[in-house]
């Protein structure tokens, strides 16, 4: 295996993977489809291994990564589109599904942007609040009850 003419090693990316990836990226925005292997060849890489780039682990993680963003923009689309649809019909009736549909977009989207207000958590208390107090049994090896003792739960503020 010939060594890599940019000094690239197992510590160090070689810079041709950056050019490459800016090329394909600018290949999708400008024609709609990327093409890897003459952006591969263009960023400097042989023919040879431009056959194989889709190949590489850092080219592989990168695609993974555009098309999570993709897949989550088409989401934000289609929530908005969802916020926007009309309840009322023809006949200026309300569409139960419709504004079932609508109702639960808006309450996902109220939950997941303002935690703080909209959230559906639970906390889980003793009585009155209190902390939740957990016994803890402890056996000997031979089977015998040692003495019971109780605890506050992870996390408790009060002794």
């Amino acid at each position: 295996m010939k060594p890599n003419p940019n000094g690239a090693n197992g510590s160090t990316s070689d810079p041709r993977e950056q050019l490459c990836w800016d090329y394909f990226v600018t290949t999708i925005t400008s024609k709609g489809k990327g093409n890897a292997k003459q952006s591969a060849i263009k960023a400097g890489y042989s023919e040879e291994h431009a056959d194989n780039i889709t190949l590489q682990g850092w080219f592989k993680e990168r695609l993974k990564k555009l098309r999570k963003g993709e897949r989550l923009s088409r989401a934000e689309k289609n929530l908005e589109e969802v916020q926007c649809l009309d309840i009322y019909n023809d006949e200026g009736k309300i569409e139960k599904d419709v504004l079932r549909v609508r109702t639960d977009v808006d309450k996902f989207i109220a939950k997941t942007h303002d935690k703080e207000t909209y959230s559906d958590r639970t906390e889980l208390t003793g009585k009155d609040g209190d902390n939740i107090i957990v016994g803890i049994q402890y056996v000997t090896p031979d089977n015998t009850e040692t003495n019971n003792k109780t605890t506050p739960s992870v996390g408790s503020t009060k002794e």
